[in-house]
C-alpha cells in the first residue's frame, strides 16, 4: 500500500504534460543560481583580466594590451555573461510554458540547456585562455 499524498503533490502530478511543474522549477532554480555564479565569475574575470597584465604582468599603462589572446580570452567571458543571462531567461520562459500551455512559445525551439553549455564553454574556454597565455607571459 503507497502512503497517502497530499493535495499539493496531486496538484504537481497533474501539471502539463504529465510533467511535474514543482520539481522542474526546483531544477530550474538550482540551474538558474549556477548560472548567476557563472556570469559573476565571469564578470570578475574580465575586470581581473586588466589587473594581471598591468599589475603582475607590469605592462605599461601606455602600451596596447588588446592582442589576440587577449581579445579571445575577454570574447569568451563576454560570451559567458551573455549566454548565462539568456539562459535565466529561457528558463523562465520554459517553465511558463509548462504552467500554461498557451504561453512561453516564441524561443521553445531553443532548449535552455543547449545555452547552459554555451556558458560552460565559454567560461572555460576563457580560463583556458587566460592560463595559456598566463604561462606563456610569465616564462
Amino acid at each position: 500500500m503507497s502512503p497517502p499524498s497530499s493535495k499539493a503533490q496531486d496538484a504537481a502530478s497533474d501539471a502539463p504534460n504529465g510533467l511535474n511543474f514543482d520539481r522542474e522549477h526546483k531544477v530550474m532554480s538550482m540551474f538558474c543560481d549556477n548560472a548567476k555564479t557563472y556570469i559573476q565569475l565571469s564578470s570578475a574575470a574580465l575586470v581581473l583580466t586588466l589587473t594581471f597584465v598591468r599589475q603582475i604582468l607590469h605592462v605599461p599603462d601606455d602600451k596596447n594590451i588588446a592582442n589576440l589572446w587577449m581579445t579571445l580570452m575577454w570574447g569568451c567571458f563576454l560570451l559567458a555573461v551573455l549566454s548565462g543571462a539568456f539562459y535565466q531567461y529561457l528558463a523562465v520562459k520554459y517553465l511558463e510554458g509548462l504552467a500554461d500551455p498557451e504561453a512561453g512559445k516564441e524561443w521553445e525551439w531553443l532548449r535552455p540547456g543547449t545555452i547552459y553549455a554555451v556558458m560552460l564553454a565559454a567560461f572555460y574556454g576563457g580560463a583556458v585562455v587566460f592560463t595559456v597565455y598566463a604561462i606563456s607571459r610569465l616564462t
